[in-house]
């Protein structure tokens, strides 16, 4: 009795709120069980595609594996053709040094004549046996088999060349032997230099070029040709350096 003297009677107002939140509560419910239902069918709907993308990882995972092989595959096939063209460009280079070499072979017989001054209607063959007579060599015009001019360098004004073909390789060298007789003749006529020197085939003439230019980096003394191949000698009795490739002159530099 005394209990239910003490607690104070529920008004209107109060009644009113307690449903006002009974009914939110009932709403926050509702609403949690329709978020619950669709969590839910997301869930199924995840379980019906789970075969479906394990069956699309097997495929992914398959096709990778071949295509790692393929890529394998491929990688030791580049090294093969790499070895096989290293071996080609080696073949090569030996093939074009052999055609090099048989080129010049063939001009064995020939020599250069340069600054020869030009005249018109002039005759090679008997401006070639005048230069001989300064080397104190007998040449008689039927030891020359043809000489001509050759064509002169665009960007050069010095006198066209001449080279001349010999009767045998006897009479070239005997020629080629003396030419160091000129060095009197040049030094008496500065203006009127002459030089003799062998006919050199595209290959061997560039690496001569290569070979001077070291020369003069590298303050050597003595450059010159014998059949075809350069040699270098810094100073008298220094030895002589035969260069027969660019890679030994590169060499050479470092």
């Amino acid at each position: 009795m005394l209990l239910r003297s003490m607690a104070a009677p529920a008004t209107k107002g109060d009644i009113k709120t307690i449903f006002e939140k009974l009914n939110k509560i009932s709403r926050s419910l509702v609403d949690n069980s329709s978020s619950l239902a669709q969590l839910h069918e997301e869930i199924r709907e995840l379980k019906k595609s789970q075969p479906f993308l394990s069956e699309q990882y097997g495929d992914v995972k398959e096709k990778l594996h071949w295509k790692n092989k393929e890529v394998k595959d491929l990688q030791v096939e580049n090294r093969s053709l790499k070895e096989h063209v290293q071996k080609l460009e080696v073949q090569f280079s030996h093939t074009e040094e052999d055609l090099n070499d048989l080129e010049q072979y063939g001009r064995h017989e020939c020599l250069e004549f340069q600054v020869l001054a030009w005249k018109e209607n002039e005759n090679t063959d008997d401006l070639l046996v005048g230069v001989c007579k300064l080397l104190d060599v007998d040449l008689d015009r039927r030891d020359i088999s043809v000489s001509h001019r050759l064509a002169p360098a665009t960007e050069s004004n010095q006198q066209p060349t001449i080279i001349a073909r010999f009767c045998s390789r006897k009479v070239r060298d005997s020629i080629f032997s003396q030419r160091h007789r000129l060095h009197s003749y040049n030094r008496s006529h500065p203006k009127a230099r002459m030089f003799i020197n062998e006919s050199l085939t595209k290959t061997n003439r560039q690496r001569f070029n290569q070979c001077l230019r070291y020369k003069n980096e590298k303050s050597f003394k003595y450059i010159w040709t014998k059949q075809g191949n350069t040699f270098l000698r810094q100073t008298e009795g220094s030895p002589v350096i035969a260069i027969k490739t660019e890679s030994k002159l590169s060499h050479k530099g470092n």
